[in-house]
């Protein structure tokens, strides 16, 4: 993508050089250009990366498939918010049924041990020990407190670990795909590298 928004600058640098090279500038390098930037070259790649990555994860140094690049995906995604919610639904009824603060006395965790976990300090253990051992399954108590999880917690929470795998597994099928079509603009990128050292010895 940086190599799409760089080649316009390049061109327009390329364009003003009026040396001793300029003909043969636009000879070898400048009329290629112009083919390979029209509507059925780069553009298309350029349209294709807009449309498959999912440019608010790029923004954070990710790089994912969009969810709106195909359907079965966008389901897929919409069903994980959609358990993320009431996950986060069950995190705040459990800490008004157990009478503490959300977050600050009840935190909710995810790991790769127990998934989905509520967890509070063991400061805050003894003032609900009888709710925590009759209503609550205690998974773990170490010094930065009490981990431990419920029959919907765990269920929720399973099903999420199993629509993340299967959003993995989905987009790891795509990104093949991507790459394919990916590989069909090569001459493009070639172009760019030559270009780019070009600009940069003409400057």
């Amino acid at each position: 993508m940086q190599s799409i928004i760089r080649l316009p600058y390049i061109k327009g640098a390329l364009e003003r050089y009026d040396g001793q090279f300029s003909s043969l500038i636009k000879e070898k390098y400048l009329e290629l250009l112009e083919v390979w930037t029209d509507d059925n070259h780069l553009n298309k790649f350029s349209a294709l990366v807009e449309t498959a990555v999912d440019l608010d994860q790029l923004d954070n140094g990710e790089y994912m498939i969009s969810p709106s690049y195909e359907a079965a995906l966008g389901a897929l995604k919409a069903e994980q918010e959609s358990l993320e919610h009431q996950i986060h639904n069950l995190h705040k009824q459990t800490a008004s049924d157990l009478d503490l603060p959300l977050d600050k006395g009840l935190k909710l965790d995810k790991g790769t041990q127990y998934g989905h976990v509520f967890r509070i300090t063991k400061k805050e253990e003894p003032k609900i020990r009888k709710k925590l051992t009759t209503q609550f399954i205690v998974l773990e108590t170490r010094k930065d407190g009490v981990k431990f999880t419920n029959t919907k917690l765990k269920k929720l929470g399973d099903q999420y670990q199993k629509i993340v795998e299967k959003y993995k597994g989905h987009q790891k099928e795509l990104v093949s795909r991507v790459v394919q079509i990916t590989a069909t603009f090569s001459e493009v990128f070639i172009l760019y590298h030559v270009l780019t050292w070009t600009a940069l010895i003409l400057d």
